[in-house]
């Protein structure tokens, strides 16, 4: 799950700052120069973060069932594919 700071850390790589609670627009940053952030950013690049690990998941899945696919055309059984990728063979197509 993405969090605030996750979020803050995203909007702004490579600054330092601290934050106490959840307070967004009470974050100290300790980088000069640095334009503060609103809650609302913050709060689009956590659904904006979520967003990107859904898609990495889906992703990671995708690849998973296409190499269980490519295995089993190689002649594999289950057993042989499953000691290859691991886990649950469910779901995957053949």
């Amino acid at each position: 799950m993405i969090n605030k700071s996750d979020a803050v850390a995203s909007l702004r790589p490579n600054i330092e700052w601290t934050m106490t609670g959840e307070n967004v627009e009470g974050i100290i940053w300790h980088t000069q120069g640095v334009t503060p952030l609103t809650t609302a950013e913050v709060e689009a690049e956590m659904v904006r973060l979520e967003q990107v690990a859904v898609e990495a998941d889906s992703a990671k899945a995708a690849a998973r069932e296409s190499a269980v696919v490519k295995l089993a055309a190689l002649g594999l059984n289950d057993a042989e594919v499953k000691a290859i990728v691991g886990g649950d063979l469910e779901g995957a197509t053949k």
